[in-house]
């Protein structure tokens, strides 16, 4: 169960605001400057215009106003205050319309440590440019144990996690994915609707931003499966992604310190997996705590047609079959 109390208030229109520093070091304050138009003047001028748009929105009851999180949309939206106001309003809509999905996401519920603890993610650092190094193994993803939503609960545990660190929120993320290994198991138990659910989450609804997006090893068995998936990408993202047909074509692109050893790299992923773990446990009650946060769920779930959207079709394969002659 979430904590009686969040670590942040969801009251929606405090007495007063907390006052917010940046503290990061200067390869994010370039970074915030360069690619998201951010600096002292924009920042506290768009805190002031969201929070005052949270205050007076009859729609959203109770919501985190705190800098911290409101950041997460501003610089998502690169300081467009309405593009940031109506991604927090996605956010909130699909968290609440998929609970089981997104909401109690705790890092000591024994499933989420089983798939943690299965190497399923890690958390290979930060690289020169300051974004965050995510590596995949997607054959640790259990096939036959765990569903799909059990799977994106983790995914999404990992994303909150992450976005409560402005590094994150400013440099983004480079993310790597082996599927060397994986079985027919781990491709066919998801549903078309599972994997609208979950690349909404990546693309739309979580406001993550993605650096190069580099896979390996797909299997001809899971094409069809992943060719689902990235239909339902925005087309930002599918730019982003790219394929080879095996691991050892994907080396390259770990910078030298942050190549795991089992690709004759130096970071132990053991190692690796312990930081990300300590950080999990650190923000476990601040990511509980977003659940408290409240909307008019029948307002917002009739606003967005989310079961209506179609799949680009004809985009994702042009798209997978260029991939895939890389």
């Amino acid at each position: 169960m979430a904590p009686s109390h969040a670590p942040y208030s969801v009251n929606k229109s405090p007495k007063e605001y907390d006052e917010y520093k940046f503290t990061l070091p200067a390869l994010y304050r370039e970074l915030a400057k360069e690619e998201l138009r951010e600096d002292d003047v924009v920042r506290e001028k768009a805190l002031t215009e969201m929070r005052h748009w949270i205050a007076e929105n009859p729609y959203i009851f109770k919501c985190r106003t705190d800098a911290k999180f409101l950041l997460r949309f501003l610089r998502f939206r690169q300081f467009s205050v309405p593009m940031a106001c109506e991604a927090l309003e996605r956010y909130l809509t699909v968290r609440e319309l998929y609970p089981s999905w997104f909401k109690n996401l705790d890092c000591n519920e024994s499933t989420m440590k089983e798939i943690f603890h299965s190497g399923t993610f890690t958390l290979l650092g930060w690289d020169a440019a300051g974004r965050m190094v995510g590596f995949s193994r997607f054959s640790r993803f259990d096939g036959e144990k765990h569903s799909p939503a059990q799977d994106a609960r983790f995914m999404a545990l990992v994303m909150e996690t992450m976005l409560e660190c402005e590094e994150f929120q400013v440099g983004g993320c480079h993310v790597l994915i082996d599927f060397e290994g994986s079985t027919v198991a781990n491709f066919e138990k998801w549903s078309t609707t599972d994997l609208k659910i979950m690349m909404d989450a990546y693309s739309h609804t979580y406001p993550v931003r993605y650096a190069d997006i580099h896979s390996a090893g797909l299997p001809k068995y899971g094409s069809s499966v992943i060719e689902t998936f990235l239909s339902f990408a925005n087309p930002k993202m599918r730019e982003k992604i790219s394929c080879f047909s095996t691991a050892a074509e994907m080396e390259k692109y770990f910078e030298a310190p942050l190549k795991p050893a089992l690709y004759g790299g130096t970071v132990d992923l053991e190692l690796a997996n312990r930081v990300l773990w300590k950080r999990m446990e650190d923000q476990r009650e601040v990511v509980l705590g977003l659940d408290q946060m409240e909307i008019d769920l029948d307002y917002y779930s009739s606003r967005w047609n989310f079961e209506g959207t179609t799949p680009d079709e004809i985009a994702a394969g042009a798209m997978f079959k260029r991939l895939t002659m890389n």
